[in-house]
């Protein structure tokens, strides 16, 4: 890989995040099924696994990744998907996660840094990525919760029911979330994330965060993609616990 193109891959993938510092320990799992010891990621750790693949080979060694993809990005062939899962608590009440905060434009502005936000109604949002490599797309968040749900289709629901599968944990989420990325004008295809907000004290949640990220195969390099899909888990993290 030139150094153009890995200069591209790494702006497309960290998304200006590679600066934050970390100030939790991240802990590798070799497995995407690992048990979410509540214990340690009390302590501040965060767990999580990372992969990436084509298409067909992911399906084949996870095939439960199949109910999480609501944008059906499996079916597209000539692209690479990144798998990351994610266990960390953040020291937030439940309730703070909830339509109206998850939603908020200021809260989704904040939560991706430099990145241009513009809501357009209530689900929906036109982010603008400024930069060398400036590109654009959409996201839409929808939540489920104890009090309201927001799910638009057969789909997100079918993924927000694999998310509970897949770790039993979750089926005492007080919300879950699914955020799904699409129409980029550049570089990658689309991306589905699911996060489950589980209490756990008054003051601490439990988040439990799947994410398919769809990318063209010149982009798809695991040395490249890794360090920053693993750094943004954790730049993500302190910007939940910072938000004011």
């Amino acid at each position: 890989m030139n150094n153009s193109l890995m200069k591209l891959v790494l702006t497309v993938v960290i998304n200006l995040v590679a600066s934050v510092p970390l100030y939790a320990q991240l802990v590798e799992q070799k497995q995407i099924n690992f048990p979410v010891k509540t214990e340690e990621l009390m302590k501040g750790d965060i767990h999580y696994y990372f992969s990436v693949d084509n298409p067909r080979k992911l399906l084949k060694n996870h095939p439960e990744l199949f109910d999480l993809d609501s944008l059906s990005l499996f079916s597209e062939p000539e692209s690479m998907i990144a798998v990351t899962k994610a266990a960390y608590v953040v020291d937030r009440p439940v309730g703070f996660f909830d339509d109206k905060q998850m939603t908020d434009e200021k809260y989704v502005a904040y939560t991706l840094g430099d990145q241009k936000v513009k809501k357009l109604n209530p689900e929906t949002f036109k982010v603008t990525v400024p930069g060398d490599f400036a590109h654009q797309y959409k996201l839409q968040i929808f939540i489920d919760s104890d009090d309201i749900s927001t799910l638009p289709n057969s789909k997100v629901i079918r993924a927000v029911s694999a998310a509970k599968k897949m770790d039993i944990i979750s089926q005492g989420a007080s919300s879950i979330m699914v955020k799904e990325m699409t129409q980029y004008t550049k570089y990658a295809l689309g991306g589905v994330t699911v996060m489950s907000f589980i209490p756990l004290k008054e003051n601490k949640t439990l988040v439990i965060q799947y994410q398919l990220s769809s990318v063209k195969k010149a982009f798809g390099s695991a040395k490249i993609m890794k360090p920053g899909m693993v750094q943004e888990i954790s730049y993500n993290r302190r910007l939940i616990q910072d938000y004011k």
